[in-house]
């Protein structure tokens, strides 16, 4: 085994215990607090567990909660339920999670978007053909058409939010669609398809 298959395989193994030790927990872990335990520097940690997962940590465990929140909201919890269940301090906090990530609010997500009108277009991607949705707040909904086909990643999308006005309007979008795929602005989206952590990982070290 030479060094980088080393270093790749210790790397490897520093971020599926940093992964278990934010799932298994019951509250947010500092930077600090996580590079402490992989006994590294908070700035190591970080350009490390970037690398490896994609995200930062912080918004790793944001986009934990997130998934949590939208899974007590499917089943009828309130939106102050949600809050503190996942551990955040109130609704208002819940409610700037997900214009953050899903850009719509905790109540339209759990009206199943009744009310909400969602712009759509088509656009060429570094990654093929790709289905932009997005809101007055910014994007909610990126699929790839060379993974799933264009109709099934629209029927997906769709079923998301089964009570939405869905608009085609490609040049609202654009300007988000651009900055998502040069990587640029502050553009949140949710993929379809997206890889959970651990697969994530996976795929890396391989």
């Amino acid at each position: 085994m030479n060094i980088e298959t080393r270093e790749n395989t210790y790397h490897y193994g520093v971020m599926r215990r940093a992964i278990e030790l934010i799932d298994d927990g019951g509250e947010d872990l500092t930077l600090e607090q996580l590079a402490a335990r992989m006994d590294m520097s908070p700035a190591h940690f970080q350009r490390l567990f970037s690398a490896w997962v994609g995200v930062s940590p912080k918004r790793y465990q944001q986009y934990l909660r997130l998934g949590h929140a939208k899974a007590l909201l499917r089943e009828r919890f309130t939106t102050l339920e949600a809050s503190y269940a996942v551990g955040l301090s109130g609704s208002g906090r819940l409610h700037d999670l997900f214009l953050r990530w899903e850009a719509m609010s905790p109540g339209e997500y759990a009206r199943k978007g009744d009310g909400l009108r969602i712009f759509w277009g088509w656009f060429d991607s570094p990654f093929g053909l790709a289905l932009v949705m997005g809101t007055e707040k910014g994007i909610c909904g990126l699929g790839f058409a060379a993974e799933t086909g264009a109709e099934p990643a629209m029927a997906d999308m769709r079923a998301r939010w089964p009570q939405a006005e869905f608009v085609e309007d490609p040049s609202a979008l654009r300007p988000l669609a651009e900055a998502v795929f040069a990587q640029k602005g502050e553009a949140a989206l949710h993929m379809i398809g997206a890889l959970p952590a651990e697969q994530a990982l996976q795929q890396a070290r391989a």
